[in-house]
């Protein structure tokens, strides 16, 4: 480990994972004091739109009916 706490991953365990520059690992500690590393997925763009519509609702949902336009607000002082 370098003093920047940096760790270099040997280049079989790289090819085995498939890891390329700038990919994010996800390290996982056993009960047994293992740690065990995988290579955390890309959400892709359908997913995200999949996983907002369900927090959120669809950008399809109709806007709400606000009654006729009545012009500029007036403010009492």
């Amino acid at each position: 480990m370098t003093s920047k706490h940096q760790i270099t991953i040997p280049k079989v365990v790289r090819e085995k994972l498939g890891l390329s520059d700038h990919d994010k690992l996800a390290f996982q500690l056993t009960d047994h004091g293992q740690v065990m590393i995988d290579k955390e997925q890309k959400s892709d763009l359908w997913s995200i739109i999949r996983e907002q519509d369900a927090a959120h609702g669809s950008i399809d949902t109709p806007e709400p009916d606000w009654g006729k336009d009545v012009g500029a607000e007036l403010i009492d002082d």
